[in-house]
C-alpha cells in the first residue's frame, strides 16, 4: 500500500506517517502543488493508493472522466479555529502587514497578493471564487504571484515582497503560535468556509478496506503522541466525512475553473 501526501510542509510529515503507520501504507511526500498537477493522475495509474489532497484536487480527480479514480476515504480533520465550529472546515485567510491601509479583499485591487499554488484552495480558488463573487475579473483585479506554499508567501508577506497573501487559515494558526512576524499579520478577510483536505482512496480499493483504513485513522484520535502532533498543527481531532460535505466545491468548481 503507498500513500502520497501533498499537504507538506504547511503541515507536519509526523502527521501523515502516523496515518501511513496505521494503515499499513509507506509514504510519500510532494511538496510542489497542493495535489497531482491538472493532467496527472498517479490514482489512476496504481502509483499510489491512498493520498491527502486539496478539496479542489479531489473534485477535479473526481469530475474527469464517469469514472473517477478516487473515492473518499471518508476523514478530514477539525482545526482548533473556533470560527471552525468544531466542523471540518477551513479558511482562505487574506492577510496584510500592520501598516497596510486595507481592511477587506476589495481594497487589494492592483495589489500583489500572493497565492500557494494552481491547486490550492485556501491558497487561490478561494481567492479566484471570492473575486469571481464580487464580480470582478481575476485575471485583472490584482497581480497574483505564486510563491509555491504557505509558508512561502507568508514569508514573502513579512519581508515586504508583497501587499497581501492568502493562506490556509490552519498553517497561518499554527505558524502564528511562534512566529512574531506572522502573529503580527492583519487578517482581512476569511475566505469561507471550505471542506478541510480529504484523505482519498484509489476507486479500484475494495470498500471493505476503505471502511478498514478509515477506523484506523479515527481510532488514532486516542494516540497521545498522534494528539500532541494534531495540537502542534493547530488541530483538534480526526473524524469522518461523506460526500455531500464536499458538494460546495462541487458546486463552485465549474465556474472558476
Amino acid at each position: 500500500m503507498r500513500m502520497i501526501s501533498y499537504m507538506s510542509p504547511g503541515f507536519p510529515e509526523a502527521l501523515f506517517e502516523a496515518v501511513g503507520a496505521a494503515v499499513g501504507a509507506t509514504v510519500d511526500f510532494d511538496s510542489r502543488t497542493s495535489g497531482p498537477a491538472p493532467g496527472a493522475d498517479p490514482f489512476r495509474d496504481g502509483t499510489y493508493d491512498l493520498g491527502w489532497v486539496c478539496s479542489t484536487s479531489f473534485v477535479d480527480l473526481s469530475l474527469r472522466s464517469e469514472a473517477p479514480s478516487v473515492q473518499l476515504a471518508g476523514v478530514g480533520w477539525v482545526p482548533t479555529d473556533p470560527d471552525a465550529g468544531g466542523r471540518p472546515v477551513y479558511f482562505g485567510d487574506v492577510v496584510v502587514r500592520p501598516d497596510h491601509p486595507a481592511v477587506a479583499l476589495a481594497d487589494l485591487r492592483h495589489c500583489r497578493i500572493g497565492c500557494n499554488d494552481v491547486v490550492s484552495l485556501s491558497g487561490y480558488y478561494a481567492l479566484r471564487h471570492a473575486i469571481t463573487e464580487s464580480g470582478d475579473d481575476p485575471a485583472t483585479f490584482a497581480e497574483l504571484v505564486f510563491t509555491g506554499g504557505h509558508h512561502a508567501s507568508l514569508d514573502a508577506l513579512v519581508q515586504g515582497e508583497l501587499d497581501a497573501a492568502v493562506v490556509d487559515s490552519v498553517v497561518r494558526t499554527g505558524r502564528a503560535r511562534h512566529d512574531a512576524g506572522v502573529d503580527g499579520l492583519r487578517v482581512i478577510d476569511r475566505l469561507g468556509p471550505w471542506p478541510v483536505q480529504p484523505l482519498v482512496a484509489r476507486a479500484g480499493l475494495d470498500p471493505s478496506a476503505v471502511a478498514e483504513m478509515q477506523a484506523a485513522v479515527l481510532a488514532l484520535n486516542d494516540d497521545p503522541v498522534v494528539r500532541a502532533i494534531l495540537a502542534d498543527a493547530a488541530l483538534d481531532r480526526f473524524v469522518a466525512t461523506t460526500p455531500d460535505h464536499y458538494a460546495p466545491v462541487h458546486a463552485a468548481f465549474a465556474p472558476v475553473g
